[in-house]
């Protein structure tokens, strides 16, 4: 009898082992609250950095090492919260381990999530019957009422949850709840520092506490936080965006052009944050980096004329005065209405001696309506009398309109010897008249004078001229030949 107690205390074993396992097994095999939280956490930072698919190799290492512990599959089930993957998964887990609090808490997290308030309840609820004095449930149960619209109900819950379970979940819960109650801002500001001191991958509590300290005009702590934000998603460009204006508003000037050379990298294309990182770039001295962003913001941006003018005033600093009239008449092919853009190009014309250039800026400054030059009507005169320009435009046959013209030519000609005395050469031009009898081009075909106030002077002679008027748009060729 005593030979058979060693094979009977091994059947009894194995039928012990193949019984389900008891509730109160359950509850001894349960890890720590605080534990599963931390656990929690990992997997929400994991959805947060895109790192799900290595906690998820790890979790199901973790179940083959425990294949009687729920939890690792309650984790990996975790990982895709709050998708429909997510509630079937633990709604089986919660039938295959009936004593575990975590599949029902997880099964009324998701319904919080989706809006079946409803829902809700019934989960949280065996789950605080599971295990009383359940925090998590009381957790849970205060994002539910606050859903529910039931702020002063949802706060007790969330602090009595606190005072059993010091975990940054429910302080960033009971944070966003305090956040936009009027008065409480302070509080809510203090309950997601700590949160996210704990637990920094937060995206929804960095944001609103950068938002409530930006309200508080606390400019630095607003940007830290934002900086926070930025890391969790280094590929996102407004977040990069935001931040330059947090860094702003600290006065962060580097990092905030830091933040808006990335926003650029990333394909951003506003031209009002492309602008801003021009404008701070002037402000740090930066000329060069300036000038590479004014010259991609004037790509987006194709009816202001301000970026081309500080690209112009670039160019005139180093002296480049090719690039600075480019930018220029740009600026004034944008904004034609604009007489100070063309007085800007006719005096860099003055400055080169090339009159008849400054002459046709002059005028398209007078005829311009808006944000006239005081000084240009004179510097426009001035001109005019260089050139010894008539005070009425010559008009009639062609005959006539070329005795006109050659007469004055004749005397600005001899003016001209006085200055050059070995003035010689001929000038060849050819002008196309529009059937109302107006010149639309003035061309110089042939100049062995090379004189700029006789070619000026018979340009625009022959471009005010008015011509007789007829279906046909004719072309008159004019030469002058000095008198010897």
């Amino acid at each position: 009898m005593a030979s058979l107690l060693p094979s009977r205390v091994s059947l009894l074993l194995s039928l012990l082992l193949a019984l389900p396992v008891s509730a109160a097994a359950t509850r001894e095999a349960l890890p720590a609250v605080d534990e599963v939280m931390a656990v929690l956490r990992r997997v929400e930072t994991a959805r947060v950095r895109g790192t799900s698919r290595a906690l998820d190799s790890e979790f199901e290492e973790q179940g083959r090492a425990r294949p009687r512990d729920a939890m690792p599959r309650i984790y990996r089930a975790w990982l895709a919260f709050p998708a429909d993957s997510c509630w079937n998964e633990l709604k089986a887990l919660s039938t295959l381990y009936p004593e575990n609090p975590w599949t029902h808490l997880g099964m009324g997290l998701i319904y919080i999530r989706w809006g079946l308030l409803k829902e809700a309840a019934g989960p949280l609820a065996t789950a605080s019957r599971l295990s009383p004095g359940f925090a998590p449930a009381l957790w849970a149960e205060g994002l539910l009422l606050q859903a529910e619209g039931k702020p002063a109900e949802a706060e007790a819950r969330l602090r009595a949850a606190l005072s059993t379970l010091d975990a940054a979940q429910v302080h960033t819960a009971l944070g966003l709840l305090l956040a936009p109650l009027p008065g409480r801002e302070v509080e809510a500001r203090a309950e997601l520092t700590r949160a996210v001191e704990a637990w920094p991958e937060q995206p929804e509590a960095l944001r609103r506490l950068a938002a409530l300290a930006h309200a508080a005009k606390d400019v630095r702590a607003a940007a830290t936080a934002g900086e926070k934000l930025v890391s969790l998603k280094p590929s996102d460009r407004e977040a990069h965006r935001a931040q330059a204006d947090l860094w702003l508003a600290a006065s962060e000037r580097e990092k905030a052009a830091a933040s808006l050379e990335r926003y650029v990298e990333l394909g951003g294309a506003d031209p009002a944050p492309l602008a801003v990182r021009a404008r701070v770039y002037a402000e740090l001295g930066r000329a060069a980096d300036e000038e590479r962003a004014l010259t991609r913001l004037i790509e987006v941006e194709l009816k202001d004329p301000e970026p081309l003018l500080r690209l112009a005033e670039l160019a005139e600093a180093r002296a480049d005065a090719a690039a600075t009239e480019a930018f220029l008449v740009q600026a004034s092919e944008r904004a034609p209405e604009r007489s100070d853009i063309h007085v800007r190009r006719a005096r860099l014309c003055v400055k080169q001696e090339r009159w008849q250039d400054a002459l046709v800026s002059y005028r398209a400054a007078l005829a311009a309506p808006e944000r006239k030059v005081p000084e240009a009507p004179a510097e426009t005169e001035a001109l005019v009398k260089r050139f010894r320009l008539p005070a009425t435009p010559a008009k009639g046959t062609a005959d006539k309109l070329y005795n006109r013209v050659s007469l004055g030519l004749v005397a600005l000609y001899m003016e001209r010897l006085k200055e050059v005395p070995d003035l010689k050469g001929n000038l060849k031009l050819q002008v196309q008249v529009d059937e109302s009898g107006r010149a639309t081009r003035v061309s110089v075909l042939y100049d062995s004078l090379r004189d700029p106030l006789i070619a000026g002077h018979a340009y625009f002679a022959f471009m005010d001229a008015e011509y007789p008027p007829g279906r046909d748009e004719p072309v008159f060729q004019y030469v002058f030949r000095p008198p010897k």
